[in-house]
């Protein structure tokens, strides 16, 4: 077997079990009367525009470029504190609106790790946090076609957020990658979308 196909083939195999490990060790933390008692739950509306860079690229200036596509999005959200230090690990289900080249719905749902900081200065950093979940668009993206010749409904789904505070208490900004992925092989048809999001959170 060449070398880069037993790279790849390697990356493979780690992206699958890494996903089923997160998803299963997340869930089963999250299952307990305890985590639910102790969690938050929050709301979320963002708006974003889909690029035709990777995600490397599309956090690139001077490489992305934008598909003249866009989307708006609301989710609602838990999560609770991991331990006794910053981390906290919870969920988002989104639904999406699409406008621009394409005009489908899109549900995702990303368990997440996420860095807090109690912040108090207005537009000062507040945290971070990454996701992984599946995606499931209503019609094929027109977006994920033009990039690669062909795409699917359901995929990976991942983002990756800086997070800010604002005036309002227990409200944040914050700047997202929105990613819809194939995860290096794991569907059938390799192809992906990346949006550019800005959002805004807000705890109850």
């Amino acid at each position: 077997m060449p070398l880069d196909a037993r790279v790849l083939t390697c990356i493979h195999r780690l992206w699958r079990q890494g996903a089923i490990a997160a998803v299963a060790v997340l869930a089963s933390m999250t299952a307990t009367t305890t985590a639910w008692s102790d969690g938050q739950w929050q709301r979320t509306v963002f708006v974003g525009s889909l690029t035709e860079a990777s995600w490397e690229q599309a956090i690139d200036p001077l490489q992305v470029k934008f598909a003249g596509s866009g989307l708006v999005g609301a989710g609602l959200g838990w999560d609770r504190p991991l331990g006794s230090g910053p981390l906290r690990y919870g969920f988002e289900g989104q639904v999406v609106k699409h406008f621009g080249k394409q005009d489908h719905l899109e549900f995702n749902l990303p368990l997440l790790l996420r860095y807090s900081k109690d912040q108090k200065r207005p537009l000062g950093f507040s945290g971070a946090a990454f996701g992984l979940g599946l995606s499931y668009a209503t019609e094929i993206p027109q977006v994920e076609v033009d990039r690669s010749g062909a795409s699917q409904r359901l995929y990976f789904y991942w983002l990756a957020e800086v997070e800010f505070a604002t005036r309002p208490p227990n409200a944040y900004a914050y700047f997202r990658l929105h990613h819809r992925s194939d995860g290096f092989g794991v569907f059938d048809i390799n192809s992906g979308s990346t949006a550019l999001v800005l959002g805004w959170r807000k705890r109850l």
